[in-house]
């Protein structure tokens, strides 16, 4: 990757640029104070605050997060050590079809640990974050001192990305000062909820597509230019084959495709015309788009005598694109066009607002389409426009040991897990997921020979699992500020989705009526939050 100013001077510790008015020269300094040019001696500077606009995330939260930190900093507790995890309560996408009555499961793809990782390692305030909150009259300077020099010192475990997630399994770990944790609240779920909901999105699509390429082309329907940066590369780890964006191809690597709009036909005199024009440049990747103006009467059989030309030239055409009307039939008439004319070589692509449940439908139909185009239902994540991913404060750190913390909610949903704890998926003997284990930090089921899932909330529901392997889901990403975690590259982590996949039963990630995965909470983790929950109604009763 090219390198920029800030990979070279770093604005954590040059945090300003004295900018001689007289030469022109700029000059990067630690603090503010005035010093000569070293080029041609004078003094008459302009002082700017120096910061990557791209990485400015130390005001990337909400305000309450600062009024937190200033009253648990003027109360000297901000630098007590706490524990965070974070984790979603219901799966996305998942709808009842028809009269289905009973309970729904689904999951979710994890996304967002790489930028995540790049947000805690450029995580601090600049001079012009520090000048604002000075502007607001709110903080006192001892107050902003400390944030100017706040970084990240704690830990924290994550999944790796790409794996699969169920309801209430954590999937990140925090262990840091409280204002830390608050801190980065805002930007992880920001990050971690919306590349996740795509990801999850773009893997339901990859499952309906069953094995045929599709491309990701959401890029102008995008919520703005980060999230069709982000949901190309969230698309591509999911199973997708290509993007159009070439900003993702840049940043990240991913394949990149693209071939010509409406407006290429309309431009030229005719259709056919365009086509030559299009082929005779691009010969290796020509789909062309046949909908312009009628699919059937002049699209096809125009595609079909660029065919034979670029045959007579020892060319192929790649394909042909679909991009209205009734998918199912004019793929069908289209196919048999192109296998009449001695063409069955040539791919039919499709596109116009398509997703996973209009593919299913599609090839329910008998459609003969080989390439997916996925867009606007894909980078919206239309039916479900957010991930409802929570960072819950679980444990307090004191003198002595360990607290542990509740949330307790009328809505049975929203009551949290306390305690420090770890996660366990167990595997059976061939490999399949059987369920998640939650238990406390202090537990250790290996050596067990058998091991209960219960459902979490009705412990009627349960299964026995034997000669059974459990892996700890969450792995060290953060260790005391730093970096421990080897990040896979793009490929790596397109591979582990699909490998994570594969180890689950159909049932439990089908699009509709997915069957309830189990996450269990161990018998003491269960008995803790019991109490807790007692002590907090009974002191309740009390005090009324």
């Amino acid at each position: 990757m090219t390198k920029t100013i800030f990979d070279i001077v770093d604005p954590k510790i040059y945090r300003y640029i004295h900018m001689c008015l007289f030469c022109k020269q700029p000059a990067f300094r630690m603090t503010s104070e005035e010093t000569p040019c070293p080029l041609c001696g004078k003094q008459e500077l302009e002082i700017l605050p120096f910061y990557d606009p791209s990485r400015d995330y130390g005001l990337d939260v909400d305000e309450y997060a600062i009024t937190m930190m200033y009253a648990l900093y003027k109360k000297n507790l901000h630098r007590t050590i706490v524990v965070f995890d974070d984790f979603y309560r219901k799966a996305p996408f998942v709808k009842p079809s028809s009269d289905f009555t009973g309970e729904l499961g689904g999951y979710v793809a994890f996304g967002g640990l790489d930028q995540l990782i790049d947000i805690v390692e450029n995580l601090y305030f600049n001079e012009s974050d520090i000048e604002y909150l000075r502007s607001k009259g709110m903080y006192e300077e001892a107050f902003l001192s400390e944030l100017r020099s706040l970084r990240f010192t704690g830990s924290l475990q994550a999944m790796k990305e790409g794996q699969i997630v169920f309801p209430n399994t954590p999937y990140i770990r925090m262990i840091a000062p409280i204002m830390e944790c608050i801190w980065i609240e805002a930007q992880l779920l920001n990050t971690v909820n919306s590349e996740s909901l795509l990801m999850t999105k773009a893997s339901r699509i990859v499952t309906a597509a069953d094995g045929q390429s599709v491309i990701e082309m959401g890029k102008r329907r995008a919520q703005g230019r980060d999230a069709s940066v982000q949901g190309a590369r969230s698309a591509y780890i999911a199973g997708f084959d290509y993007t159009s964006n070439l900003k993702a191809g840049k940043k990240y690597g991913v394949p990149t495709t693209g071939t010509h709009a409406h407006l290429f036909v309309q431009f030229f005199p005719n259709e056919l015309d365009a086509f030559l024009a299009f082929a005779e440049v691009f010969p290796a990747k020509s789909i062309l788009l046949v909908d312009t103006f009628d699919v059937l009467g002049s699209g096809i059989p125009n595609a079909i005598k660029v065919a034979k030309r670029m045959e007579e030239h020892g060319q192929k055409l790649t394909g042909i694109r679909l991009d209205s009307g009734d998918l199912a039939f004019l793929s069908k008439r289209a196919r048999k066009m192109l296998d009449h004319a001695g063409f069955p070589y040539v791919k039919i692509a499709a596109s116009s607002d398509l997703d996973e449940h209009t593919i299913t439908s599609l090839k329910h139909q008998g459609a003969k389409i080989d390439i997916w185009g996925i867009g606007t239902k894909f980078i919206t994540a239309y039916d479900t426009p957010a991930l409802g991913g929570v960072h819950k404060i679980v444990a307090r750190r004191t003198e002595k040991d360990w607290v542990a913390l509740i949330k307790v909610s009328e809505n049975i949903d929203k009551i949290i897990n306390p305690g420090c704890k770890k996660t366990y998926r167990i595997y059976d003997q061939d490999g399949m997921a059987k369920g998640d284990y939650i238990c406390l930090e202090h537990e250790n089921i290996q050596g067990l020979k058998e091991i209960q899932l219960k459902h979490p909330v009705n412990p009627l529901k349960m299964k026995r699992v034997s000669h059974f392997t459990a892996v700890q889901l969450l792995v060290p990403i953060f260790e005391e500020g730093k970096l421990v975690y080897d990040q896979p590259t793009l490929e790596e982590i397109k591979q582990f989705h699909q490998a994570q996949k594969n180890t689950f039963w159909e049932e439990y990630l089908r699009l509709d009526n997915p069957e309830v995965y189990p996450v269990t909470l161990s018998d003491e983790l269960r008995e803790l939050k019991d109490k807790m929950i007692n002590e907090i109604r009974e002191l309740a009763l009390i005090e009324s």
